[in-house]
């Protein structure tokens, strides 16, 4: 066996000292203890934050939504609607870990009721007859800016009924024959068109009362723009009333949401009251709250009562937009204006307000209809 001389080993251990000594000096990356400790959170944080990205809390409800809408060929005959299944979703952008600060916007809230509250609109709504879906269908698609237009103008249609709209969203415009696409029909569908037949059957126009379904809709394509609107619109809000009488009441307490470009609501109010003759749509849905609201304005958050009457009219509509009608005549109380929320990504694990996002809440609570009338007369 061969057997290194005094100098050799020497020399190999001299060069082992220095390699191990470099190891030491090439793993000593941290500047102090304080350093290390802080680089050791740093390496959770990371790893804290990939769970964050995959973790997200989503509400999810069932519930169903209007698929096909045939229209009858005749007046003795009901429309043929057909329904779908269908999934209310979104996602609230906390998880477990940062629900506490992440979402201030969203309250919340108990899943339960929310879930015996939409199957019983899907009940309500499916229980309906043709002329009500019908009426009630209108809404969801700009049959809303002709009767707001109609009651803060003080009941009165003053110029061509398809041009309402332009001037508070020019690029709207509030067409009476809607494309069959829209409503999924299988053809065109006239807005009001159950109160048109109900005018015009009150005319003295007899001939009227001889013509099918199919002649009476072409009548009317060809000529309701000389039709008398204020009569037909006074028909449409007794409808409307008439669906909420039937609409089931609350048993609990809801939460809902609305994006506006301005806080008319305070604005109009008077001493904390604000009072809104139109209907008015909310959502479930925060998100498609904001996504309504202006730059600097603003999202209210309402909160509806026990045994309020409010309709789950995302059945019905077109768009998946989560959307709630409200009444005619809804009395708000400003329980807290123009705040603001800092709103953050889901991914973040501590609140920095260098990376959130501002948004100016106002609070609101309905008040019940007894509530009111008893403030009234005590005024």
């Amino acid at each position: 066996m061969y057997k290194l001389s005094k100098n050799i080993q020497k020399s190999l251990l001299k060069k082992l000292y220095n390699t191990r000594t470099k190891i030491k000096i090439d793993n000593d990356i941290y500047l102090d203890k304080e350093h290390e400790k802080l680089c050791e959170y740093y390496n959770k944080y990371i790893e804290l934050s990939k769970k964050f990205s995959s973790s997200k809390t989503i509400k999810e409800y069932k519930s169903i939504k209007i698929d096909k809408h045939l229209l009858s060929d005749s007046h003795d005959e009901d429309d043929k609607i057909i329904y779908k299944e269908h999934k209310i979703t979104f996602d609230l952008l906390y998880n477990e870990y940062n629900k506490k600060f992440i979402n201030r916007i969203f309250v919340l809230h108990n899943d339960l009721y929310y879930n015996e509250w939409i199957n019983e609109q899907n009940k309500f709504i499916k229980n309906l007859n043709s002329k009500d879906i019908y009426t009630l269908r209108c809404h969801t698609h700009d049959a809303n800016l002709i009767i707001n237009y109609f009651i803060n103008n003080n009941l009165n249609i003053d110029k061509d009924i398809d041009q309402i709209g332009m001037d508070s969203e020019p690029y709207r415009k509030s067409e009476i024959v809607v494309s069959k696409k829209i409503f999924n029909s299988n053809r065109d569908y006239i807005l009001f068109y159950y109160q048109i037949k109900e005018y015009l059957y009150n005319s003295d126009n007899k001939s009227l009362l001889k013509l099918n379904r199919l002649e009476l809709e072409d009548y009317i394509i060809n000529n309701y723009h000389n039709f008398n609107w204020n009569d037909i619109l006074l028909l449409y809000i007794r409808d409307i009333n008439n669906i909420f009488d039937k609409c089931p009441l609350l048993k609990n307490t809801l939460i809902l949401y609305r994006g506006v470009y301005d806080d008319y609501y305070n604005k109009n109010s008077i001493k904390g009251y604000h009072l809104s003759k139109t209907l008015n749509s909310f959502t479930l849905n925060y998100k498609t709250a904001i996504t309504y609201g202006g730059i600097n304005c603003c999202v209210m958050r309402v909160k509806i009562p026990i045994s309020y009457k409010i309709i789950l009219i995302d059945i019905l509509s077109p768009y998946n937009e989560e959307e709630v009608l409200l009444p005619f005549n809804t009395r708000y109380y400003i329980d807290y204006p123009r705040h603001i929320i800092n709103y953050y990504r889901n991914t973040e694990i501590c609140p920095d307000t260098n990376k959130s996002k501002k948004i100016m809440v106002s609070d609101l609570s309905v008040i019940s209809k007894s509530k009111s009338k008893s403030k009234s007369k005590s005024q």
